[in-house]
């Protein structure tokens, strides 16, 4: 039996000899260094080998401790397949420990990439939380539809008789009422104020309906004329009273017969949509001016038309996107006024005695209304959409806009 085994021994001794040749010529790998501690720790997991075999491989063969060396050397910097044979055939503790270091080293590099692997999967997850966060939409602007000024008629200070009723119960605020109770004749009203005479027409048939006090604080003088025939009137009512404004702007800024408009109005909405998420009075104009200059196109067919005592309709030009220059006026007027700021609507005559409607705004800030029209000053400002939305060159009209000596006022509403 010792023979038997001795030859066995021998065999594979020369068998780990010509691996370990083979191999041994090549140059050393870098691993060969970063394995030997890895060896060292795995030596102890590893399964201790038999005990008569490790005996009788130092008894009888003292050669074999230095070749299962070399081959240990070899087997842990190259070939992996030579040290399961060897391992098969000589239970050494040295040849032992280099396979348990091959497989401690496998282990290793497994283990380091799969770390690798956990450590680069956070970031793709950042990467996903991230994207939503920078696409995300911006919350869209509240409209906040603010709640106009409404004229009253109280009734505390008036003047009548059986056919018409004057209310100048809240004068201070900037306007009258007057309701005519009868229909089918003309009847007009005339508003005397230091120099200035202001006539406007009457609807009549018991309809109320509300006049500025054009021309600020002082006495007025109110006179009701009814059509006799023709052209010829006489005078129904006459009475007088004394004014005096809370507000020099407080007359434009209330709704009346020329600038109407109400709480449910589509150009008071529209006023609302475009002013929204703005601060300011400036901010405001401006984009109420560039949409109606934008958008509000000149009516030529009802230019040529239009007959005397023609009333605009701030709604109705909202609708047609088209308008004389009344129109134009009485449409920034209301949509202006309804976000409180100040606006005149001007009656007149442009250069080259053109007769012509305008808009005056009040403003407590100068400032840009479009790139080429400033409001150089506080307080009223010529704002002229008509001639402003016809001009093809934009620079040219905004000078003609801002020389106040263009313009040559008459009426204010």
């Amino acid at each position: 039996m010792n023979r038997i085994k001795i030859a066995a021994l021998l065999a594979a001794i020369l068998t780990l000899s010509g691996c370990s040749g083979a191999v041994s010529q090549e140059p050393s790998s870098p691993v060969s260094s970063q394995t030997e501690p890895v060896m060292v720790s795995g030596t102890a997991d590893s399964e201790e080998p038999a005990e008569d075999s490790h005996g009788a491989a130092s008894e009888d063969i003292p050669v074999s401790r230095e070749q299962s060396g070399e081959a240990d050397t070899a087997e842990s910097a190259e070939s992996p397949d030579c040290t399961e044979d060897a391992s098969d055939e000589v239970q050494s503790e040295d040849g032992q420990a280099a396979q348990t270091g091959d497989i401690s080293a496998a282990q290793t590099s497994q283990s380091v990439q799969t770390t690798t692997t956990a450590q680069t999967t956070p970031e793709t997850t950042a990467q996903t939380t991230t994207t939503p966060a920078e696409t995300a939409p911006p919350e869209p602007v509240k409209v906040v539809i603010p709640e106009v000024r409404v004229p009253l008629s109280p009734g505390k200070d008036t003047a009548s008789n059986d056919k018409v009723l004057v209310d100048y119960s809240n004068c201070s605020e900037g306007y009258v009422s007057v309701c005519w109770n009868e229909s089918g004749k003309r009847v007009k009203l005339r508003m005397v104020c230091g120099d200035r005479t202001y006539d406007h027409d009457v609807a009549g048939g018991g309809v109320t309906e509300y006049f500025p006090v054009s021309c600020g604080s002082g006495t007025y003088k109110i006179q009701i004329y009814e059509q006799t025939e023709g052209d010829k009137y006489s005078k129904s009512l006459e009475t007088e009273f004394t004014v005096k404004l809370r507000s020099e702007v407080s007359p434009f800024l209330y709704p009346n017969k020329y600038v109407n408009f109400s709480q449910g109005s589509s150009c008071v909405k529209k006023a609302a949509e475009l002013c929204a998420g703005k601060s300011d009075e400036i901010e405001k104009l401006a984009a109420v001016f560039g949409w109606v200059t934008d958008n509000v196109t000149y009516d030529t067919q009802l230019a040529a038309t239009v007959k005397s005592g023609y009333v605009p309709d701030p709604d109705s030009v909202l609708k047609k996107k088209s308008g004389i220059c009344y129109d134009y006026a009485s449409l920034m007027a209301a949509m202006l006024r309804s976000q409180e700021i100040p606006a005149r609507l001007v009656i007149g005559y442009a250069a080259d005695n053109i007769y012509h409607a305008w808009n005056e705004v009040w403003t407590d800030e100068t400032g840009w209304i479009t790139p080429e029209l400033l409001l150089a000053r506080k307080g009223y400002n010529i704002v002229d959409a008509t001639f402003y939305a016809g001009s093809s060159n934009k620079e040219k009209i905004a000078e003609y806009i801002q020389n106040s000596a263009n313009y040559a006022a008459v009426y204010y509403y």
